[in-house]
């Protein structure tokens, strides 16, 4: 081998320094040495022997205290190249500290392998070779299976170093390991384990080409000192990166929340109509006495249904918006689970068989009907979506439902596809998917995630490529488990109102006409309209106005109504598609009033103006 330069060219200046110690005490040990060889005239045997010994141990001195400047030179040195980087730069730092300890230790090639997170891939992968080596090319291994390595990787995560003096030695349960040594003309190598709080996180390796040869333990020594270091700094980029990229989620989240929002608030209006409108009519049909009258109805029914898939959609969107601000209940999560099956039965009876696997008894969870509604479906139609149609009979959606301390926990089975260990860390990142376009936009275990998150409950997905996933839902148990929902303040059903409305949209004035009828009503078209209605009528029993509309918006007719006149602000009801300004979403964090969400239920809107009305006569 040729001979290589053993002193990095970047070791320190108090290293540097430090030898003058080590050449006196050599000094020393020479001058020992010759006096216990030519003696003064009368010194006795044993003194002469004394000096012997004396120079004999400042001899193990030296080479103890080389060893340690060396160490320590070189722990120095490492430390200055990975541990003063930015985080974009780890890779150069680290081909940097190889280099230093390669010469140290008379090596020709190092490596540093990093593992995945499953321990089984590798993730990142740094090499340095000597002058005149030919490399491994590790970069781009990125993603390979390290599996095969089965028994480098035993010895590695017990701790042990991997010291290999013959390759043509390894034992035959070595096989990969073999391989490689063949393939890549290598002698001799030894690895060292990364270890992070007794994981191992990857390996760092030396190895020659031209003939065996024996790993020192000084050398040893010098491999765990580096690995040590780059184990803190491989921890520290991961931190940074963990930081940069919440950060970058956060703004991410902040940028599409609003345009979410907006975009709910864009739909909800037309749906608001369309949906009312179709529920109107399906009121208004006479019961079916002709098959025209039957497929009249399946038809609105089919509309119907088209309009509460619009819904979901939108809900999904206001989901990325803002966190729910609707009360939580003790919530039966049986009933939700079944409620949602039959929901989904059309899109799962083409694909798979569904499976109920429940307690008999099941407590109830903290939460919401409406957001645990929201998260089932999103699993439930996600595992459909990993199964293709067609095979029905030979694929399974298993639902359990376990009661485990203080918690109840939800899990979705599927047999489906599975997903792949490079998709898997993105799951839950919001308009991520696999799917083909127009099949889904990528939100909905992201939305699951973050109302999960809200609920004080888990998330959590194992997944195998062929063989499907579950998802496990942990939720905590409700306090009272005794919830009986309350009944609606409502007047007498004859007794009609009369209600003020104020919307900027026409065609949700001409709806509310058809469904309040029977009610005193008054129209307006926008906030200066209304404000100048009330100045010369105020004789109403509930006033429904829209959030968002230009120029005044509901927010500036409440604070007007309340300063000019007191007690008439607690007859408004808040109508809206979707608050999605900051300004909004504290103001209905403030006020008392209720707020009926577009599109809203005909029944819904009804009950509400007789429980406000009720609460004026009263």
């Amino acid at each position: 081998m040729a001979e290589q330069q053993r002193n990095s060219p970047g070791l320190s200046a108090e290293a540097t320094d430090s030898l003058t110690l080590l050449e006196r005490l050599q000094q020393s040990a020479e001058v020992l040495d010759q006096l216990s060889t030519t003696p003064a005239p009368g010194l006795p045997e044993g003194t002469l022997a004394l000096l012997r010994q004396e120079a004999s141990a400042l001899r193990a001195m030296r080479g103890e205290l080389g060893l340690l400047l060396k160490s320590w030179s070189l722990l120095t040195d490492t430390s200055q190249k990975l541990l003063n980087l930015p985080p974009d730069e780890l890779g150069s730092g680290v081909r940097a500290a190889l280099e230093v300890l390669g010469r140290q230790i008379d090596a020709q090639r190092g490596y540093v392998n990093l593992l995945s997170d499953d321990g089984e891939h590798l993730s990142d992968a740094y090499e340095w070779c000597a002058q005149g080596m030919r490399p491994h090319g590790l970069a781009s291994h990125s993603g390979r299976s390290v599996v095969g390595f089965r028994w480098s990787l035993d010895e590695l995560r017990a701790g042990r170093m991997v010291t290999v003096t013959d390759a043509a030695q390894l034992p035959l349960e070595a096989t990969e390991e073999r391989r490689i040594c063949t393939l890549l003309s290598i002698r001799s190598f030894i690895n060292a384990p990364l270890l992070l709080a007794g994981r191992l996180i990857g390996w760092m390796g030396f190895d020659t080409v031209d003939q065996p040869r024996e790993w020192k333990p000084e050398e040893r020594h010098l491999m765990r000192l580096t690995g040590h270091v780059l184990v803190n700094a491989v921890e520290r980029k991961r931190r940074d990166a963990q930081f940069l990229h919440e950060k970058e989620r956060e703004q991410r989240a902040q940028s599409l929340g609003i345009l979410a929002a907006g975009l709910a608030h864009e739909i909800n209006n037309p749906l608001a109509y369309t949906a009312g409108n179709l529920e109107y009519l399906r009121e208004r049909l006479p019961d079916p006495s002709e098959a025209s009258d039957v497929e009249c109805r399946q038809v609105l029914d089919e509309a119907l249904e088209g309009t509460l898939r619009i819904q979901r959609i939108v809900a999904d969107l206001k989901s990325l918006s803002a966190p729910s601000t609707e009360a939580t209940e003790p919530v039966d999560l049986k009933a939700v689970t079944e409620s949602t099956l039959r929901m989904a039965a059309n899109q799962l009876r083409h694909r798979a068989q569904v499976v109920r696997d429940y307690e008999t008894e099941v407590p109830r969870v903290h939460g919401t009907v409406t957001k645990l509604g929201q998260v089932l479906l999103n699993l439930v139609l996600n595992a459909a979506h990993a199964i293709p149609e067609g095979h029905a009979s030979q694929h399974r959606i298993t639902v359990a439902l376990r009661a485990e301390a203080d918690d109840v926990l939800l899990s979705v089975t599927d047999t489906g596809c599975g997903i792949t260990p490079e998709v898997m860390p993105r799951i839950f990142d919001p308009l991520f998917t696999t799917r083909r376009a127009g099949e889904g936009m990528g939100m909905g275990l992201a939305i699951c995630r973050d109302i999960i998150t809200a609920l004080g409950g888990r998330i959590g997905v194992s997944s195998k490529v062929g063989r499907g996933t579950t998802v496990e839902v942990t939720l905590p148990r409700a306090a009272n488990d005794t919830f009986v929902p309350p009944l609606p303040r409502v007047g007498p059903p004859s007794l009609g109102r009369r209600v003020l409305v104020v919307d900027d949209e026409p065609r949700v004035l001409d709806l509310m006409r058809r469904l309040l009828r029977g009610h005193e009503l008054v129209t307006l078209a926008n906030g200066r309209e209304a404000l100048a209605h009330l100045d010369q009528d105020r004789a109403f029993d509930v006033i429904l106005c829209d959030l968002m509309m230009p120029e005044l918006t509901g927010m500036d007719v409440y604070h007007s109504v309340r300063d000019t006149w007191p007690g008439l602000h607690d007859r408004i009801v808040f109508i809206s598609g979707g608050a999605f300004t900051p300004e909004t979403k504290r103001f209905l964090q403030e006020v008392r009033n209720p707020v009926l969400a577009k599109p809203f239920e005909a029944q819904h809107l009804r009950d509400m103006v007789m429980t406000v009305g009720s609460a004026r006569l009263e």
